[in-house]
């Protein structure tokens, strides 16, 4: 882990410069704990820095035809010129349904990670829907003064499959 990923707010995992621990375990963070410091470091392993892979996030995005989403960070704290849209989180979370680590992940209610010297996290997840719905396979939360509250979800059945995305909503 980084200095810069470890000084980052408001909500992080509480990870120590020089801490060691898998990217599984930084997906586990970033994902089921909303830990924007997981987000960075995960940032600074895949492509060497955060402003390398917000290049990578904003190719992707395009690729998948996610064209109104411009990334700034790999957290989603918001600034200048991040945008993004309801349609295409909604085509984000579709495509990253394809991963079955990410299902898996996103479907965790409670986990608990532990880095190379045997410090453990503990993370529950903000998605209140796992609780209530066996039909939820999971999804992501998130908050910022000037966003609000924003959600995106995925569900389904035996016949279909249900992605929900939120932005701006006054109350979780």
């Amino acid at each position: 882990i980084s200095y810069n990923a470890c000084h980052v707010e408001p909500s992080k995992a509480g990870f120590k410069q020089g801490d060691k621990i898998t990217i599984e375990g930084l997906l586990y963070a970033a994902l089921v704990g909303s830990a924007n410091d997981a987000a960075i470091a995960l940032a600074e392993a895949v492509a060497g820095s955060e402003k390398r892979f917000v290049q990578l996030m904003n190719e992707k995005a395009a690729s998948i035809g996610a064209s109104d989403t411009r990334f700034i960070n790999s957290n989603g704290l918001p600034g200048p010129g991040q945008h993004t849209t309801v349609l295409d989180l909604s085509k984000i979370m579709n495509y990253g349904m394809r991963y079955p680590k990410l299902r898996e992940i996103i479907a965790t209610p409670k986990a608990h990670i532990v880095t190379e010297k045997g410090k453990t996290i503990s993370l529950r997840n903000t998605d209140k829907l796992l609780w209530l719905d066996e039909r939820v396979i999971g999804g992501k939360t998130g908050y910022t003064r000037s966003a609000k509250h924003c959600f995106v979800c995925v569900a389904e059945n035996e016949k279909k499959t249900i992605i929900v995305t939120l932005l701006g909503s006054p109350s979780r």
